[in-house]
């Protein structure tokens, strides 16, 4: 039998003589990759911070000489803000980007340094005859950055040890806040809870739900947190009940100020604690916001509009100050006008386009639906988040208000602020019930938020055609009707310190429509 050459051994089928085998060294080291961007971000951001603390002291530096020309700096205290701040977001992004041990215990010590100076100047404003300037100033944006960077340093800790003192002290901190807080509630001082103390029982939240949220899922210390941040809720609540039936004058605005925290408080410990499927969903759809680039872009977008509308009020209250003084209510002339409404436009639609299409759109709308919750539960749980973070995007506005009512020295009627506040709840849930609906009918998310656009927009469209005498005769039931479905008349009337039932009852009844046809487009998908 013949020998196939395809068969035959080659030279190069077999190892040389001096070939040795390498040994196996797997696995192979990795390195960490480094957050180089970040990095230079910080660098950007500690320059720019350096150079606009410089400018914003620079005026308490120069003196003018005598007999000569007023001396100025380059840079003028206003940019100078604008740089301080656009470097120090630089440098908090770092602090969530960096995880090099080394990194995270200087932001750890420059977290604890920025709560204990806030600490020292509220306990030196004792000592000062009340004096709060410099608390205000410097004190509590101190508290809150300190707060931001231990939030991050204790996101990314991984010594155990480290990680609960840092947590032990946020909620140490958290607890003397609120407890301080509620011993000037018991004292009766009004003053204290519509000014600095509205800011420290946000503040005080803030550092419990840094404890409660970042605890391990086996600690049982979290869950137990919630519940007692729950009681707190409840004694503030019973708290301010009492001490306005006792006294008349607690009501407005300081007990109202104190029963809405303490419902806020039992807001958030049912949120951690409850397991009730609707609290659950509104949970993780709330979160996803803050998972997603949405939440801030919108909270800057809000917080920089307010900015600017605030700086355009305290210059109508000066011009009206020279000629007698401003009328009540200030509050209307703060909010009411037509460019918070165009951004209402922008806001509901960029906030409800998601809810629906992007579960649609991945299909994790099939996973959700099969978990033991029914179409009712899904749809109120995102209805509520939607409707709660669209709530805290005003928040800034408020705190605005409060600090006029601080450094300015004048009070100002708080019935309209109260009154909007009932009128914007709920007008937006009948917007966002609208956007919820148009966003589960679709699985493209730009349909979603131009269909809520349209929605939003004929509300103002129909405010205008109120006023056209050549199509809607005034007085008539055309022009009644219209009045009551436009939310921007419903606006001027609550700015005003008025909220007829009757008025809101519109609106409540498009929420309630909505969420019962997104039920039923929900289930239709049962009917093929």
């Amino acid at each position: 039998m013949a020998n196939s050459e395809s068969i035959d051994p080659k030279s190069g089928d077999f190892p040389p003589p001096a070939w040795e085998s390498v040994p196996e060294r797997a696995p192979s080291f990795e390195r960490d990759e480094r957050p180089t961007v970040a990095r230079i971000l910080a660098m950007m951001g500690l320059f720019l911070l350096v150079l606009g603390s410089l400018a914003l002291l620079a005026p308490t530096w120069m003196k003018q000489v005598e007999g000569g020309p007023p001396r100025t700096s380059l840079i003028s205290p206003a940019w100078g803000f604008f740089f301080a701040t656009i470097g120090l977001c630089l440098i908090l992004y770092h602090v969530y980007c960096e995880q090099d041990v080394q990194f995270r215990r200087l932001y750890a010590f420059a977290g604890l340094a920025l709560i204990l100076t806030g600490v020292i100047l509220r306990v030196l404003a004792f000592r000062a005859a009340a004096d709060l300037t410099w608390f205000m100033i410097g004190g509590l944006p101190s508290l809150f950055i300190g707060a931001i960077v231990l939030t991050a340093v204790i996101r990314s800790e991984t010594e155990r040890n480290v990680r609960d003192l840092l947590l032990n002290l946020a909620g140490g901190i958290g607890v003397a806040i609120i407890g301080f807080c509620f011993y000037f509630a018991l004292r009766r001082d009004t003053n204290f809870l519509t000014g600095e103390g509205a800011i420290l029982l946000i503040l005080g939240l803030l550092f419990a739900c840094i404890y409660i949220s970042m605890q391990e899922t086996s600690s049982d210390r979290g869950h137990y947190a919630g519940i007692a941040l729950g009681l707190v809720g409840l004694l503030g609540l019973g708290i301010g009940i009492v001490q306005s039936l006792l006294n008349d004058t607690f009501l407005i605005p300081g007990g109202l100020v104190l029963i809405g925290f303490s419902l806020v408080y039992i807001f958030f410990s049912l949120g951690t604690w409850c397991d009730w499927p609707i609290v659950i969903l509104t949970r993780r759809d709330l979160a996803a916001y803050f998972y997603s680039p949405i939440a801030y872009l919108v909270f800057i977008g809000t917080l920089l509009i307010g900015w600017f509308i605030f700086l355009n009020f305290v210059g109508q209250i000066e011009s009206f100050g020279q000629r007698g003084g401003i009328p009540e209510p200030i509050v209307g002339i703060y909010i009411f006008g037509l460019f918070p409404v165009i951004v209402q436009l922008f806001v509901v639609p960029v906030l409800t386009m998601r809810l629906f299409s992007e579960e649609k759109r991945t299909a994790t709308i099939e996973v959700l639906l099969t978990a033991p919750v029914n179409e009712v539960s899904v749809v109120v749980a995102k209805f509520f988040a939607c409707w709660i973070f669209y709530m805290l995007t005003w928040v800034p506005w408020w705190l605005f208000l409060v600090s006029l009512r601080y450094f300015g020295g004048q009070e100002f009627d708080y019935y309209p602020a109260l009154s909007f506040n009932v009128a914007l709840a709920v007008i937006s849930a009948g917007l966002i019930a609208t956007g919820l609906f148009f966003s589960a009918l679709t699985s493209n998310q730009i349909v979603a938020a131009v269909l809520a656009f349209v929605g939003v927009l004929v509300h103002l469209v129909l405010y205008f055609l109120k006023h056209e005498d050549a199509l809607i005769r005034q007085g008539g039931v055309i022009h009644e009707v219209i009045s009551f479905v436009n939310f921007y008349d419903l606006w001027n009337t609550s700015l005003g310190g008025l909220v007829s039932p009757r008025h809101l009852i519109f609106h409540v009844s498009v929420a309630i429509f909505f969420l019962f046809a997104t039920v039923k487009v929900l289930e239709s998908r049962k009917w093929k």
